[in-house]
């Protein structure tokens, strides 16, 4: 009687869910974000790239139809230092831009170093990203790829907004729902929808990271004060420590959809509409460490 009783105790401790294989056990929760915010001075090394290998891109003057093929890239290497909760100064260490359209052979780069070596000021103005120049006043150029930094900016913005606070369990999917803005919402990013899931959290020297697939669709009026409608839908991978909640590695791939109405010379109406599919990457580190 005593050896079978001593026989259910041990059965019980090899069933019991602490001496579990680790592979049987259900993944824990762990916190994947928080409000928290970056230290003032805090000095961030950003990497990013956006690249469009071959977009469609159509012209249309009256009757006359031109269809051209579309190379883009651009990328930027940036010293951020925290300055508040929602504004940043910007040392710009190296900045690329590439746009050329052709048909048939492609033609010799056509590329622009617009802002390098500048130092820009950034921050958050009615909702959205705004780069400035500091000191002094930009030229056109230079005033174009500040609206295109911003813009990347506010569509990197829509990762971490998809990803939230609280707690999350590996293999876990979510919907993200956004409230729409109010009105035209010129310039605002409009959600159709977005989900996520957290892949995996693996252990690394510095922490545990946090794997996340994020998927989503949205549109947008007046894209940067053009006379234009876009569409994005894209399919992104995030890497975050959890540590600080520093997202180190994104890399989003999708398709911009565009249509844009002008006026040529003449005052006569020019359509533009772009199918652009398109990567963006980004990475993320904090200088000194």
């Amino acid at each position: 009687m005593k050896t079978a009783w001593h026989f259910l105790i041990l059965l019980g401790l090899i069933c019991s869910p602490a001496l579990m294989p680790a592979a049987d056990r259900p993944p824990k929760p762990v916190v994947v974000g928080n409000a928290s915010f970056m230290r003032s001075g805090t000095l961030l090394r950003e990497k990013r790239e956006v690249r469009v290998e071959a977009g469609q891109t159509r012209q249309e003057i009256g009757a006359n139809v031109t269809d051209a093929v579309t190379r883009f890239s651009q990328r930027v290497n940036f010293v951020r230092r925290i300055i508040g909760k929602d504004a940043e100064e910007v040392q710009v260490r190296e900045l690329g831009k590439e746009c050329v359209h052709y048909s048939g052979a492609r033609p010799p780069p056509n590329e622009t170093t617009a802002l390098l070596g500048k130092t820009l000021r950034t921050r958050i103005k009615n909702g959205h990203w705004d780069y400035e120049l500091t000191p002094g006043k930009a030229t056109l150029e230079e005033s174009q790829l500040l609206g295109e930094l911003a813009f990347a900016s506010d569509l990197l913005e829509v990762l971490p907004v998809c990803i939230g606070t609280g707690s999350r369990k590996p293999g876990e999917t979510w919907k993200t729902v956004l409230s729409a803005p109010r009105g035209n919402a010129y310039g605002w990013i409009v959600p159709d929808d977005f989900e996520t899931t957290l892949v995996s959290v693996e252990d690394q020297p510095d922490g545990p990271h946090a794997t996340f697939a994020i998927e989503g669709k949205f549109h947008m009026a007046r894209p940067m004060d053009l006379n234009a409608r876009m569409e994005v839908t894209f399919k992104a991978t995030v890497s975050r420590r959890l540590s600080d909640m520093l997202d180190l590695d994104a890399k989003v791939t999708g398709q911009f959809v565009a249509s844009a109405q002008g006026a040529g010379p003449n005052r006569e109406k020019i359509l533009l509409s772009y199918d652009y599919p398109f990567t963006l990457t980004r990475t993320l580190q904090i200088e000194g460490k």
